[in-house]
């Protein structure tokens, strides 16, 4: 029986080497849109999963640089580089490169080799800025994405010649011809990008009646490259128009994307909308973690327990997490105010991971009667919160629910 896929593999060549707007577009790494950064605006500031000013969400954010409980990497407060903008970041490359020093080793990996890369091509050129730098490997890092992403769609091809329904066959050669032909054809507005291969690849496989076919193209899929696990994704993504606005990357936005996935935010243990539909996590002490804001925004709201499974070496790191934090308390430098925080996020982990990560709270320095006493008492409070936030959700769903009613009236 012939295959219903009338593409032929042996027609997919290597696109054109020059000129190709390739673009990324990562879930993880969401750089700012525009270029408005002043000394007065801290990155503090930039919207994270969670926002939360209150003096739990205070007291969590003043642990400083501990290990993310994620990656392990050590967390950037945002105010530690308020003094980053436009104009610093966006003139000369030794001015800039001068800046963002001080937080390479907190770098995420590949935006470390990244700034490794910018830090080589300023000793030659330091008059140039960061954008005009980048702009000078662009070529090589090019080819070397466009390769990648040419033996992932001779993958996909592949795979979908097994299918056995016509019509699910022809949908599918249909949508991968398609990305085929924008990844050669190189048109500035119509560029091919990860994201929006995936969605129309979940649009035709969501019914297809070989789930397992289709399960097996989605997981190919996701081996298109993207800026915060590919190098030369990154540089690509970082010297060509934004797919969105049209919008040139400027010398600003790639320096402070250097810094930016690794400040941390606050990350709940429990979700605040678990995708089980069950009652979200709170924002208390015992659900909080500081997380740097790359691996935050990864997470988004899986299961933990799924979440240690994907990222096995989450076990290692979040014991690391809780030994800094237990470092400064123990020290007096932070969460005086719930020094026993430590036990409570353990307590939350191991049910949340389903006993997948036992925590070591043992190098707290408290007394079983301390521990007790705060224990009640920070118990306590987080109850209260969670009382103002259920008067608060039912207030605010009251009040929407009259006012459709006066609407109808």
């Amino acid at each position: 029986m012939l295959n219903p896929i009338s593409v032929s593999l042996n027609k997919v060549q290597t696109p054109k080497l020059f000129d190709n707007k390739y673009q990324t577009n990562p879930f993880a790494l969401k750089t700012l849109k525009t270029d408005t950064f002043t000394p007065s605006q801290s990155v503090a500031n930039i919207s994270f999963t969670s926002v939360d000013n209150s003096i739990v969400g205070k007291s969590i954010r003043e642990l400083g640089d501990v290990p993310c409980p994620y990656c392990g990497t050590r967390v950037i407060n945002g105010k530690e580089i308020n003094h980053l903008n436009k104009n610093n970041l966006g003139g000369r490359s030794d001015k800039a490169i001068e800046l963002l020093q001080p937080f390479e080793d907190r770098m995420h990996p590949v935006e470390k080799e990244v700034f490794g890369i910018l830090k080589d091509l300023s000793k030659k050129e330091p008059e140039k800025n960061l954008r005009e730098l980048l702009d000078t490997v662009r070529p090589e890092h090019l080819k070397n994405i466009q390769n990648i992403e040419q033996k992932i769609l001779h993958r996909m091809f592949k795979c979908a010649k097994t299918i056995k329904n016509k019509d699910d066959a022809k949908n599918v050669g249909k949508l991968l011809a398609s990305s085929k032909e924008i990844l050669e054809k190189q048109d500035p507005n119509y560029i091919f990008r990860r994201r929006r291969l995936l969605e129309k690849l979940n649009n035709v496989t969501k019914n297809m009646n070989e789930q397992d076919k289709a399960q097996e193209l989605l997981n190919i899929a996701e081996d298109v490259p993207r800026s915060h696990d590919n190098v030369s994704a990154f540089i690509v993504k970082f010297t060509q128009k934004d797919a969105g606005t049209k919008q040139e990357k400027t010398p600003f936005q790639i320096g402070i994307s250097l810094v930016e996935p690794s400040v941390g935010s606050l990350e709940h243990i429990t979700p605040r909308h678990p995708q089980d539909g069950s009652e979200g996590g709170k924002n208390i002490y015992s659900n909080y973690v500081y997380a740097s804001k790359e691996w935050n925004t990864r997470r988004k709201n899986m299961p933990l327990d799924k979440w240690v499974d994907k990222n096995p070496e989450i076990k290692d790191h979040m014991q690391n997490y809780i030994d800094a934090v237990i470092e400064k308390i123990n020290k007096k430098e932070a969460l005086q105010r719930c020094r026993v925080y430590p036990i409570l996020v353990a307590e939350t982990v191991e049910k949340e991971s389903k006993g997948k990560i036992k925590l070591d709270t043992s190098k707290l320095k408290l007394s079983k009667r301390q521990i007790a006493h705060e224990m009640a008492r920070v118990k306590n409070q987080e109850a209260e919160i969670v009382s103002k936030a259920q008067k608060k959700e039912q207030y605010k769903t009251k009040g929407t629910q009259n006012k459709k009613l006066s609407i109808v009236a």
